[in-house]
């Protein structure tokens, strides 16, 4: 009888840093990707920085970078956060937080990667969280921030919003966003019914879209603390 396939687990984590820490976390958008390449039970990994304030924004937070990493195994993603590869993080930064996630469901790829292997959800935890991710074409970069403002205006204002941070590889061009919220209908609220959902909607129908995902997760840990506490302890 062959044993279950481990369960795929995401981490997402923020760094803050401070002084002239900030420039080691910029280096680290590069000098992170060789060690990684060869981490054992990693799937896929994207160094990334943030943009300012909570959600969508033009500007850049230099003091905050981000790590997402799938990994083959919740035991894999343990040996990371435990690994002196990730103490230099610990070292370096201000502040650092750290969610563990399980796929849901996604739609599209990132970079290519579309590999997620999706769970069922667990019907005791209610936590909802958005990855969401494009790169725009070139040609729909001006109509596309021109949305961004209502956008930024209604998710920081979102009810149930518990969690939220802008991400991205490469400014203006590829933008990400990764939201955790009290439950599946403050999420779909949010998506459908918003600002949010207009900008989508005009983006799709333009196609302005060169790549784009949508994936679903649920948070079932956290490492750390994110402004002075853990936003998510009292669901968890």
């Amino acid at each position: 009888m062959t044993s279950p396939e481990p369960i795929q687990t995401v981490t997402v984590s923020f760094f803050r840093y401070e002084g002239k820490n900030r420039i080691w976390g910029m280096k680290q958008m590069k000098c992170l990707r060789e060690p990684l390449r060869q981490w054992e039970g990693l799937a896929f990994f994207k160094p990334l920085g943030t943009g300012g304030g909570t959600g969508y924004s033009l500007w850049p937070d230099f003091g905050v970078y981000g790590l997402l990493a799938v990994w083959g195994s919740e035991a894999a993603a343990r040996e990371f956060t435990d690994s002196p590869l990730f103490n230099q993080f610990i070292q370096r930064t201000k502040e650092r937080y750290t969610v563990f996630l399980r796929p849901l469901s996604s739609r599209g790829s990132w970079s290519g990667f579309s590999a997620w292997r999706c769970s069922p959800p667990d019907p005791d935890r209610p936590l909802a969280c958005a990855l969401t991710r494009a790169t725009l074409k070139p040609r729909f970069l001006l109509k596309f921030w021109s949305m961004v403002p209502g956008v930024s205006t209604s998710h920081a204002n979102a009810p149930g919003l518990l969690f939220s941070k802008g991400i991205g590889e490469i400014p203006l061009l590829e933008q990400a966003t990764f939201s955790i919220w009290e439950n599946w209908k403050s999420l779909e609220a949010f998506a459908y019914k918003t600002a949010h959902a207009e900008a989508i909607r005009v983006t799709r129908k333009r196609k302005g879209f060169r790549e784009e995902m949508f994936t679903r997760l649920q948070p079932f840990d956290t490492l750390g603390t994110w402004n002075g506490g853990d936003p998510l302890a009292p669901f968890l």
